[in-house]
């Protein structure tokens, strides 16, 4: 079942970014706000596809004492990507257009659908062994000669459908999104870490960019995230660490999941989100030199990277073999919170007097 999945996700994910692909050409081209508005909800909706399935095909496809280090890597996509992607296309605004930002992106998308399509292996089981069966038949040249698990498949009377399949992928992560405690909470608490930080994106050109904050141009402003993006990277630097105390924990246990133990570096990253939010508020002045909050940003991404990264595995170490469906409604509910956050941001600085 986990193969099959796993196949079924790969193989949705590569028409989800093809969609993704191709929606940046309306946007680059766009001549009103409708346009931009549809056109940019669609590409949303695709994107989202592989932001919510990666986590569960890490799941599936490595052993739970090794999808550490895969889960690591994959939690840079949601706290290293988006700051560093704004340092990029605040030049790109400023210097070609908002235009080119959607041409730019139409070409990363593009080649990254296409090395997609050239690279993923197959990954099922049941048809690596009908391909070898195949090729075990063309060297014998004996056409009755077939893989056991295509002998099991085709007598199996349960053998579960497409449409089946689709049904449970479909709806298990809401089942376990409103019935299992563990993925309700861990959902709330991560769309929370998630919206804090589209809240701190929308801060940045306040206190870099607005009367009242340090005079940056748009692409300084962009720069000014380059913080928010160094700080998940130290902080994935240092995972190690916390891979070692995991498996330390697991020996001990006789080899058996110690879910709990996958939240020992999130104490220090929990204590670091706090005491990062305060210093940049505090230092958010145009009087204190505009180093100092980027550095506080710094240690805010690093606290949530961390966090981010220990609920994802925490929540893998406490499902195991249904994992991948625990993390899509746990990743579903973060970015419908990273989205809907941004669009009071800015009312809401500007009401409380961001300084």
């Amino acid at each position: 079942m986990n193969a099959r999945r796993t196949r079924l996700v790969l193989s949705l994910e590569l028409v989800a970014n093809f969609c993704l692909f191709i929606f940046q050409l309306p946007l680059a081209l766009a001549p009103n706000i409708g346009t931009i508005l549809v056109c940019r909800f669609i590409a949303g909706c695709a994107g989202g596809a592989p932001m919510t399935n990666t986590g569960g095909s890490i799941s599936d496809l490595w052993e739970r004492n090794e999808s550490g280090g895969p889960m690591a890597v994959y939690g840079l996509s949601s706290t290293f990507g988006p700051p560093m992607a704004l340092v990029v296309t605040g030049y790109i605004g400023l210097n070609a257009g908002w235009r080119w930002i959607f041409w730019v992106l139409m070409a990363m998308t593009g080649g990254i659908w296409v090395l997609l399509v050239i690279s993923v292996p197959e990954t099922r089981h049941t048809i690596l062994l009908q391909r070898k069966a195949r090729r075990v038949c063309k060297q014998m040249k004996k056409e009755n000669l077939r893989s056991a698990e295509s002998t099991m498949d085709a007598h199996a009377d349960g053998r579960k459908g497409l449409h089946e399949l689709f049904a449970i992928t479909l709806t298990r992560p809401f089942r376990f999104l409103f019935s299992e405690p563990i993925t309700t909470f861990s959902a709330i608490y991560n769309g929370f870490l998630y919206g804090l930080v589209y809240l701190f994106n929308e801060a940045i050109p306040l206190v870099f960019g607005a009367p009242k904050g340090h005079p940056f141009n748009v692409g300084q402003q962009g720069l000014a995230f380059l913080g928010m993006a160094i700080g998940p990277l130290i902080a994935f630097y240092l995972y190690p660490l916390q891979e070692r105390y995991y498996l330390r924990r697991v020996a001990a246990n006789e080899g058996k999941s110690v879910p709990e133990a996958r939240m020992w570096m999130a104490r220090g990253g929990a204590i670091l989100i706090p005491i990062s939010l305060f210093w940049f508020g505090w230092t958010s002045y145009r009087s204190v030199h505009w180093i100092v909050p980027i550095i506080a940003s710094s240690f805010f991404g690093a606290g949530i990277y961390i966090v981010i990264l220990s609920i994802l595995n925490y929540v893998v170490d406490s499902y195991q073999t249904y994992s991948a469906s625990a993390l899509a409604g746990v990743i579903l509910v973060r970015n419908v919170v990273g989205a809907g956050f941004p669009l009071f941001a800015t009312q809401m600085y500007q009401k409380l007097d961001y300084e």
